[in-house]
């Protein structure tokens, strides 16, 4: 009987709501994902013999390094054309910016792939944005730097 009669006390209401207001703040509060961390590389390029649609394949290597290899690029003159990756990495989250510089002139020989080995991760998962500014395309997906995995996505 006596524990009948707390739930309708004011002290029981007081006491919940209380609860209620901590739980919806421990809720909304944003995770710590720690600093940005920007990492800057050079891609190789490459003259692969066939054509593709444009996409990445990423394997990770037996040293943990993330081998990322573009195909179906378009427009980058080999003798003076660039490819680049600006990584940006906060906590889990990482965003690969791909940078084409055309080039000048013409050398008669187009690049349609590049490579580059990113050396900025740890053995965990992690969700990867790719980004062509000057395709305007890209591709998400989440892969395990463990060596020996490895991922294709076609970018959109």
């Amino acid at each position: 009987m006596i524990l009948a009669s707390f739930f309708t006390t004011v002290e029981f209401y007081i006491i919940t709501a209380f609860i209620a207001a901590a739980v919806i703040a421990a809720a909304s509060m944003p995770s710590n994902r720690g600093a940005a961390r920007t990492f800057l590389f050079a891609c190789t390029l490459r003259d692969d013999a066939a054509p593709s649609d444009p996409g990445i394949v990423a394997v990770v290597n037996d040293k943990g390094e993330l081998e990322l290899h573009r195909f179906g690029l378009t427009g980058v003159d080999m003798a003076t054309g660039a490819c680049s990756l600006a990584v940006t990495v906060i906590g889990f989250d990482v965003t690969v910016e791909e940078r084409l510089v055309p080039g000048k002139g013409s050398s008669g020989s187009e690049a349609t792939a590049a490579y580059a080995t990113l050396d900025c991760f740890g053995q965990e998962r992690y969700h990867f944005n790719y980004r062509s500014e000057a395709t305007g395309r890209s591709a998400a997906f989440s892969l395990n730097i463990k060596p020996g995995n490895r991922i294709e996505r076609l970018l959109l």
